[in-house]
């Protein structure tokens, strides 16, 4: 009889049963029937082998062309970024980054720094009782207090230091598991340049950081899973176990340490959370604060009113305090008297403070009364 079998041919296969004329009567004979049978089994697995490997081919051959065409139109963003590209976006110029002594952070800021200085410069002492260095802290705080500043300063103290800035964001990319490959790349740049150089000491800023410590349950948890994965990684098995990196994150969210969450609800990785040596909150400067930053910043400008030359004077506490009062950062202050900004610290008067303050109306969210009041502490019209 004729049958089609599965690998497209024509085959006629042998009846089950045939005389046996040998034996004069009839009897069962399947032994060329199991044969065929074996023999087609062979022949249809070789065939989808063939198959199977046509398929494979085929699909490599699609990727390879899929790749081609990704990069010739989208260049690096398909790819990830080039070792140059990772490099020029992380490393940082500190020439211009002021001491730590010449900013204004709290009581408490300056402590952690003391004692976090105290711990690279004297390790054997604090070994020696039963401490270990700080290498590792997490920044929180409000957007604009310093966070970053923070971290140039710092590094500045070590001679022969370097600082990278690995932000989160910049690493991220439209099209999936590139941010991950940047950001793995990254980390094996830094780890690399330490390694060639174990006496030198290497800096890492990772901000906005909160970005791969969200606990995601949305349709992107798969993508943003996979980053916090590599991230652990990479902090656990690469930053954390060279003695010559310190790792610094930060992040604008305002948490809570005790529920590991933010303000706004939103969980993040208690694991990851707690990979961190210290966490340090970096609020918004006080009055007193504010009022010696702007003393600071006119202390050797000729063309300004003495008045604004001292952290002491009425005239400065009162902007110092009405500043405070309504929430303003180190940034906020910084942009009325940065040159090419609001004001110049070369030449201005107090009528050009007082405008100047009151284009940040908006930012600052004050009332025409509450301006009117400083005015009037300040002794001029506007």
């Amino acid at each position: 009889m004729n049958e089609i079998n599965p690998i497209g041919t024509v085959s006629t296969a042998p009846k089950t049963k045939n005389l046996n004329f040998k034996a004069g009567s009839y009897a069962n004979v399947t032994s060329d029937y199991d044969t065929f049978v074996k023999k087609q089994e062979k022949q249809q697995k070789q065939a989808k082998r063939k198959q199977n490997l046509l398929t494979g081919l085929q699909a490599g051959a699609m990727l390879a062309i899929i790749a081609s065409v990704g990069f010739a139109f989208f260049g690096s963003k398909f790819l990830g970024k080039s070792d140059k590209a990772l490099k020029q976006m992380m490393e940082r110029d500190l020439s211009k980054v002021k001491d730590f002594k010449d900013l204004n952070y709290n009581q408490e800021i300056t402590e952690f720094v003391n004692n976090w200085k105290q711990s690279l410069e004297n390790p054997q002492l604090l070994k020696d009782k039963g401490g270990e260095p700080i290498r590792t802290a997490l920044l929180y705080g409000p957007q604009g207090t310093g966070k970053t500043t923070f971290v140039e300063a710092i590094t500045k103290m070590f001679p022969d230091t370097k600082l990278f800035d690995l932000n989160v964001t910049q690493m991220g990319s439209e099209y999936q598991s590139v941010g991950e490959r940047n950001f793995k790349n990254a980390i094996d740049l830094i780890c690399k340049e330490a390694d060639k150089n174990p006496k030198k000491k290497f800096i890492v800023l990772i901000d906005e950081i909160d970005s791969v410590m969200m606990t995601d349950n949305s349709l992107n948890a798969k993508h943003s899973n996979d980053m916090l994965n590599e991230f652990k990684k990479a902090f656990t098995e690469k930053l954390k176990k060279r003695d010559n990196i310190f790792t610094f994150g930060a992040t604008n969210l305002d948490i809570n340490m005790e529920k590991g969450m933010t303000i706004g609800k939103k969980m993040l990785d208690r694991p990851m959370l707690d990979r961190f040596d210290e966490k340090v909150l970096i609020g918004l400067p006080n009055a007193k604060q504010l009022a010696q930053t702007i003393a600071n910043n006119y202390s050797k400008a000729s063309k300004v009113p003495e008045v604004l030359k001292s952290a002491d004077s009425r005239e400065v506490k009162a902007i110092a305090e009405f500043l405070e009062k309504h929430g303003s950062s180190f940034r906020t202050l910084e942009s009325l008297y940065k040159k090419g900004g609001t004001l110049s610290a070369e030449e201005l008067t107090m009528k050009d403070f007082a405008k100047a303050i009151k284009g940040k109306q908006a930012e600052l969210n004050f009332t025409d009364a509450e301006f009117a009041k400083l005015l009037s502490d300040l002794k001029i019209n506007v």
